[in-house]
């Protein structure tokens, strides 16, 4: 009786299965690959101004595909420049808007692998407040699918975020809260912590670089940092290309693996692994255009201890050898 009941639970459990695996396509199918370019939208006006970005997005997918349209504003948090969307509506959102053939619009439809044009358009009236005005052009599905995409997202849309400076071009104010490192490594790599804070009320796109001597003297690395983005009145750690590529990296290791770097601390990485001696590394960091220019150095020292003991434990074991094979020579004469 047992044996007939399994033989019925067979086929329904395959069946399940079959049933299973369907949905499963189906849901993968309809999932949305959304594109947009550009994902950031660097504005800098003086009012009056009548400001008209391109923008374009793209579905990717195989279904059709309707995005209600929204601007959201945002903050940052933290000092990975990871955003923060708040609840208050800014005042430049009454004169903002997103044009298909100049014609404003709400939501759109893409067909599959369909690729729309678009603009952004703000009018800067005079009275505008000299600010900086910080929101996301959010595209989002009318249903509940996941997104793929290259741009900062939600669970349903996918968004272009736009950095509106509103005034007069200015020195800005900031300061160079840290740039540091440990004082002693066996080996590399190396990493920096560099630590922007900007005071001033508009966003600035600090460009610098580390370049490392040995005790020598002679230069042998240089670090250039990633361009970024610090808003006004806050901090922002800085990193280098090499270090988003290992932070990107770290999806593909092995769960056992040990990964020292997370996005919640970025820093500058010097992937050179051998050191030996006292090392000296130099940033040179301008905040704008404009300046200011800031400039500080830092020491540390490199020594492969580890690979010492290895040495001296070989050199140990090959004198003790040594002195062995002579006893016995001396033995074997006598």
């Amino acid at each position: 009786m047992k044996i007939k009941n399994l033989k019925l639970k067979i086929p329904y459990l395959f069946i399940c299965l079959l049933a299973y695996l369907s949905i499963a396509q189906i849901t993968n199918a309809t999932s949305l690959n959304l594109a947009i370019d550009p994902p950031i939208v660097t504005i800098k006006a003086i009012p009056p101004a009548i400001i008209v970005i391109p923008l374009s997005i793209q579905n990717k997918g195989d279904t059709q595909v309707t995005l209600q349209i929204q601007l959201k504003p945002f903050e940052t948090k933290g000092e990975n420049g990871e955003l923060e969307y708040t609840g208050k509506a800014l005042e430049i959102f009454e004169n903002t808007q997103i044009l298909d053939a100049d014609v404003p619009v709400e939501s759109i439809t893409l067909n599959p692998k369909q690729l729309k044009k678009l603009n952004l358009s703000i009018n800067v009236l005079q009275d505008t407040d000299i600010s900086d005005y910080y929101f996301s052009i959010i595209f989002i599905s009318t249903d509940s699918s996941p997104v793929k995409s290259n741009s900062s997202v939600n669970q349903v849309g996918i968004a272009a975020n736009v950095l509106l400076s509103v005034g007069s071009l200015e020195i800005p104010k900031t300061t160079l809260e840290e740039f540091s490192s440990n004082i002693f490594f066996e080996k590399g790599p190396i990493p920096f912590t560099i630590r922007v804070k900007n005071t001033g009320i508009h966003y600035i796109e600090p460009k610098g670089e580390i370049t490392i001597k040995n005790m020598f003297g002679q230069f042998i690395g240089k670090l250039d940092l990633t361009n970024v983005n610090v808003l006004s009145s806050s901090i922002r750690a800085i990193p280098n290309d090499v270090y988003m590529q290992e932070l990107r990296s770290k999806d593909n290791l092995d769960t056992k693996t040990k990964n020292p770097y997370d996005f919640e601390h970025p820093i500058a990485l010097w992937k050179e692994n051998f050191l030996l001696g006292l090392y000296t590394a130099t940033l040179n960091i301008s905040m704008s255009d404009e300046g200011p220019v800031f400039t500080k150095t830092i020491r540390f020292f490199a020594f492969p201890f580890k690979i010492l003991i290895v040495i001296v434990i070989i050199a140990i074991i090959v004198i003790a050898v040594k002195n062995r094979l002579k006893l016995y020579m001396n033995k074997n004469r006598t």
